[in-house]
């Protein structure tokens, strides 16, 4: 009888144990900022993004109203400052491409700086090379542009919009410049309004 009344006293001070720990645990302090039912770390935060949209070609100019297909690769920041004006300086590398079944296509790479405006509003300017299948040379059809040679540089100007974040619409103005590689009949690459999806994984 003794022994039964020992192992009942010593079974119920476990238990108490066991349901003080719990509430002993709810009952520290917690640092500032955190929360309960935060987890531990931060996961990482995808940072390579890839990009498809469409885009009006050259309005306004020759090849105008041809559709405008585009694709683009963005990296990740080779580091991030502290500062999110500060991180801005610092560009993520691109590689892509515009197809255009009946004008001007061209290929291109460089980098990409963006400015956070808020959590979801961004913008952005993109500077690089670029290499071109547009026309050149002493006749050039009346329904093409005159980009008078096949090397040149692009820049790109976008406004974008995070869905979440993963996902982003970015509208786009791009423009393929040829610029002082031929004085011939006044050269003009194509510029391309538009809009792109982008997926950052």
């Amino acid at each position: 009888m003794l022994r039964v009344a020992l192992l009942m006293t010593a079974g119920g001070l476990c238990g108490g144990c066991l349901i003080a720990l719990p509430v002993q645990a709810v009952a520290q302090s917690l640092p500032a900022g955190v929360s309960s039912y935060a987890p531990a770390a931060d996961a990482a935060f995808p940072s390579w993004e890839a990009r498809i949209g469409a885009a009006a070609a050259n309005p306004a100019g020759r090849e105008s109203g041809l559709p405008n297909v585009g694709a683009e690769l963005l990296s990740p920041r080779a580091f991030t400052l502290g500062d999110r004006i500060a991180s801005a300086i610092v560009p993520r590398f691109h590689i892509g491409a515009s197809a255009n079944f009946n004008g001007t296509r061209y290929a291109y790479a460089g980098a990409t700086w963006t400015i956070d405006l808020s959590k979801s509003v961004f913008v952005e300017a993109s500077l690089g090379a670029a290499l071109n299948d547009g026309q050149t040379g002493p006749v050039v059809p009346r329904n093409r542009l005159n980009v008078g040679c096949n090397a040149g540089t692009r820049e790109a100007a976008g406004l974008g919009f995070r869905i979440n974040d993963r996902w982003s619409v970015t509208a786009t103005l791009e423009h393929f410049s040829t610029t002082g590689c031929s004085e011939r009949d006044s050269p003009r690459g194509p510029a391309n309004f538009g809009a792109r999806l982008g997926y950052t994984f």
